[in-house]
């Protein structure tokens, strides 16, 4: 990605976060330091600018939480891993795990960002079709499945961002959270 654009999008993502998304364009471009033309250079609407803070801020999450993960893993250890990793990124990352859900929530998303969101973590949907298919999960629709891990972490993060907790024992949340999910999922 180009320094301006990811200026750009970095800076979307603090306005968002504290604005909304129904923040101006103009607003932005004076936000970021450039003019209004500059901005529609790299993203002719605002509609592809929602959608490539969206991905990059999924972009972000994969490269964090991904990179350990394999195919050859079980259902529970990718699961586990994804549970984990997203956790630590949010920790560490507020405005990327808040402007994230905003934009899910708002329902501003293309149907093109969001499936190109799905294909980022493919892993976590294959390896929850495979376990729904051995019965290691409940027979529920996959996409069921997948928002319930979404809202349950985020419920995690929201947690554990208010609490003053030690890694010790923002790690031992982690399992523990993780385990009411599993329990909920696992057949």
């Amino acid at each position: 990605m180009k320094d301006k654009q990811a200026h750009l999008i970095d800076t979307a993502i603090k306005l968002f976060a504290r604005d909304g998304i129904s923040v101006s364009t103009a607003k932005l471009a004076a936000e970021a330091g450039v003019s209004n033309g500059t901005l529609f250079n790299y993203f002719p609407t605002k509609q592809q600018l929602i959608d490539s803070v969206y991905l990059a801020i999924k972009q972000d999450i994969a490269e964090h939480v991904l990179a350990s993960l394999g195919r050859e893993m079980s259902v529970k250890e990718v699961m586990f891993g994804i549970w984990q990793g997203y956790i630590q990124w949010a920790l560490r990352n507020p405005l990327g795990h808040e402007v994230s859900n905003l934009l899910k929530a708002a329902r501003v998303l293309s149907a093109a960002a969001l499936e190109q969101a799905d294909a980022i973590f493919e892993l976590k949907v294959e390896k929850m079709r495979e376990g729904v298919a051995a019965r290691e999960l409940v027979e529920l629709p996959v996409d069921y499945i997948c928002e319930l891990s979404t809202v349950q972490i985020c419920v995690a993060v929201d947690f554990l961002r208010r609490q003053n907790l030690d890694a010790v024992e923002i790690g031992k949340h982690i399992h523990r959270s993780f385990d009411v999910f599993w329990d909920g999922i696992k057949a």
